[in-house]
């Protein structure tokens, strides 16, 4: 069964108003008005899929009428019946009140039918197109949530893997939001920065334990592998579109300002904003956090090394920002603890101020498998 529109017919002479509902009134509801005035107050009560009316009115023409209407129903098809012979004056008032047709008198009758199905069916089209996006917006949003939940669920396995930096990531993730703050960055900005801070280690979870473990320096070979995880944490992040700035801010979180980073050696304001924040994060929770190969050096020793390395490594702007937040001697952190996700990410099997327990646990039976060889 087709459908029946609400049509709203316009003019100031009643046997036109009855003519147009005599040719519309059988397959549609017509809502009838003699002025432009009293069409505006119709338009305000009814969601109409149709305005067709005649041009010259007193007190308010049809044009404009048709361009008050777009403020009330911007999606409403709109036809005008006029008798203007001057052609650009027709063009004018057309594109004034976005017209889908204007209809010279005298009109046929069934011309109009036909002129008005097509117009429906524009209407019903652009309802779908709009119900569709809709649609693929929600099934984006659920790709996008279902993809980051086991990205998320990658990160926490590395934390399982190696968890002397366990929290590492989550902790990141806070101060670089932190600094995004501090900048003024946008929210949707702060969501790929806070999601970068959660993902940019993930390329970890495939270089062997025993160089995320190993309590000295790394050999070359072993510090080309571990070079590698920016590149391998992007690949797994994928090409997903809800994704691609965060991927950006991954890969290129170790790029240093003077160019002597890696993996593409890029310098300034080639490196993207959000990387350069990701690496400030990063290098000041690792300084201030133990790890195998060293213990942690303490807040103030690291933020005099980001100093001294600001222009080369370091953006001084994103240094500058950490400091604005976390305070000259840490004070503005509460207990030592950065605060909750601002977007709602989290590894919830991770206690972000306890790190190394199962690495410690495993050096301490080294040791006494060690030990106990020697005797």
């Amino acid at each position: 069964m087709a459908r029946r529109h609400k049509i709203l017919v316009v003019d100031d002479e009643i046997a036109n108003v009855r003519l147009l509902n005599r040719v519309l009134g059988d397959e549609h509801e017509t809502i009838l008005c003699m002025s432009g005035e009293e069409a505006v107050k119709a338009l305000l009560e009814h969601d109409v899929s149709l305005i067709i009316t005649d041009q010259r009115m007193p007190m308010m023409t049809g044009v404009q009428l048709l361009e008050k209407s777009i403020e009330i129903r911007p999606d409403a098809i709109k036809i005008l019946i006029t008798g203007y012979t001057d052609v650009q004056a027709l063009i004018d008032a057309i594109n004034a009140g976005h017209v889908y047709k204007y209809i010279p008198k005298p009109w046929d009758a069934d011309e109009l039918r036909l002129t008005v199905k097509r117009a429906l069916e524009t209407y019903e089209l652009k309802e779908n197109n709009i119900r569709l996006i809709g649609e693929l917006k929600v099934a984006f949003g659920q790709l996008e949530e279902l993809s980051t939940g086991a990205i998320r669920a990658l990160a926490d396995a590395l934390d399982a893997k190696c968890d002397y930096t366990s929290g590492h990531s989550l902790r990141v993730s806070r101060f670089a939001v932190l600094i995004g703050r501090a900048l003024g960055l946008p929210l949707e900005t702060l969501k790929d920065v806070e999601l970068a801070g959660v993902l940019h280690d993930i390329g970890k979870i495939g270089v062997p334990e025993s160089i995320l473990w190993k309590p000295a320096k790394l050999t070359p070979e072993e510090h080309k592998i571990m070079s590698e995880h920016p590149v391998k944490s992007a690949q797994i992040i994928g090409e997903l579109s809800g994704l691609v700035r965060a991927r950006a801010f991954v890969l290129h979180h170790h790029e240093f300002l003077d160019g002597s980073g890696y993996p593409d050696g890029l310098k300034g304001d080639e490196i993207p904003l959000g990387a350069r924040i990701i690496l400030v994060a990063d290098a000041y929770d690792a300084m201030t956090t133990d790890r195998p190969y060293r213990k942690a050096i303490g807040h103030h020793k690291a933020i005099a090394e980001l100093r001294e390395k600001s222009g080369t490594q370091f953006d001084p702007k994103m240094v500058n920002a950490l400091i604005s937040v976390i305070g000259e001697d840490g004070e503005l952190l509460v207990n030592g603890e950065v605060p909750e996700s601002f977007l709602g990410l989290s590894i919830p099997s991770i206690n972000p101020s306890q790190t190394g327990t199962q690495y410690l646990a495993e050096a301490e039976r080294r040791e006494r498998l060690e030990s106990a060889g020697k005797q």
